[in-house]
């Protein structure tokens, strides 16, 4: 651990030892002036860099994480009450500097450069100098992110890829079909539409970070049409859209796992399903609600938690302190999803 501090900020080290005994150099040069010095200069000097050091540190690490994208106006106002206690600092050193130097800058009518100018410069230079190292760092940070993103998503859209157009996932819809179209019903050219669109939508849609809302949603009006001509008894099954939702770029293939999960563990062979979708607006982005009866299921279920986590961790990704996923099964034997994801768009 001590190794890894000192790889990180051994060059931090070397420049503020060097500013720190950048005054005393002089000495070596001149070594009968060090007669000459006077503590309270040297006290002076090693509480100024100190200020700066403290100052430099909670900035990069504190303030500008905090406050640099989100809160503007409190990153500035920060900024500015650091250079005022700086200024304070620098006043209060040279009111009990005991050599006079209060006196001496009023009587040669430099004392709003000694206390404002020089130190609003290196006040300046320090708090430059800290923001672009937290933005050098932000930005590998961020270049790290996004890398983990695009894995997650691929890893995402694998997984789904596989569920939806699995070879049981496809046999049944054909078998559908087929069926259909022996009863000569007329879905049946609406289901083999519905069919193509999915698999265009998987296959050649999804390729960018992001795609519209409500093409995301016409992509889970088709899966679920498709799932319901699976049920073994019909049932109560709804897809709801708020009337002034807004249409916005999202994450692809999001919201499909809730879906199937609905139908995996709302139907059964003798009950009547009751699984209810929704997509409402709220204050800044969008909601998403999954609602199914839960049915009794004589198979256990094999790594049921796998795809969950692997939303979350996309979430996580994806809108870090920005999602709030709830998960819970009431009093009436439902089972309950909400999703609430603030896209800043509103």
């Amino acid at each position: 651990m001590i190794g890894r501090f000192f790889k990180k900020f051994y060059l931090h080290i070397v420049i503020w030892t060097i500013l720190l005994f950048l005054p005393f150099i002089t000495y070596l040069y001149q070594p009968d002036k060090i007669a000459e010095f006077k503590p309270y200069s040297g006290i002076s000097h090693f509480v100024n860099i100190l200020f700066l050091a403290t100052s430099f540190y909670l900035h990069c690490y504190y303030v500008a994480p905090k406050y640099f994208f989100s809160h503007r106006r409190i990153f500035v106002s920060i900024i500015l009450f650091g250079f005022l206690a700086y200024v304070v600092l620098n006043y209060a050193i040279v009111y009990f500097n005991p050599n006079g130097e209060l006196a001496h800058f009023t009587k040669e009518n430099i004392l709003f450069v000694r206390l404002v100018i020089g130190p609003g410069i290196i006040y300046s230079l320090c708090m430059i100098t800290s923001s672009m190292i937290f933005l050098y760092g932000e930005q590998a940070r961020q270049k790290e992110l996004n890398k983990q993103i695009a894995l997650e998503k691929t890893k995402a859209e694998l997984t789904i890829l596989k569920l939806q157009i699995s070879p049981h996932f496809l046999f049944n819809t054909l078998n559908n079909i087929r069926w259909l179209i022996r009863k000569q019903s007329p879905d049946s050219e609406d289901t083999i539409i519905k069919l193509s669109e999915i698999l265009r939508y998987i296959l050649y849609e999804v390729d960018g970070p992001k795609v519209e809302l409500f093409k995301e949603i016409e992509h889970m009006r088709n899966f679920i049409a498709l799932q319901t001509l699976r049920l073994p008894v019909a049932g109560n099954i709804q897809l709801e859209i708020e009337n002034d939702l807004k249409n916005r770029m999202i994450p692809p293939l999001l919201f499909i796992h809730f879906v199937e999960n609905a139908f995996k563990y709302g139907v059964d062979s003798k009950n009547t399903p009751d699984i209810i979708f929704q997509f409402i607006k709220i204050p800044g982005g969008i909601a998403f609600k999954s609602s199914n009866k839960i049915l009794q299921h004589t198979q256990p279920r094999v790594n049921e938690g796998i795809g969950l986590a692997n939303i979350q961790r996309r979430l996580q990704l994806l809108y870090p302190n920005k999602h709030q996923l709830s998960i819970n099964k009431n009093d009436q034997g439902y089972f309950e999803v909400i999703l609430k994801l603030t896209t800043d768009e509103d």
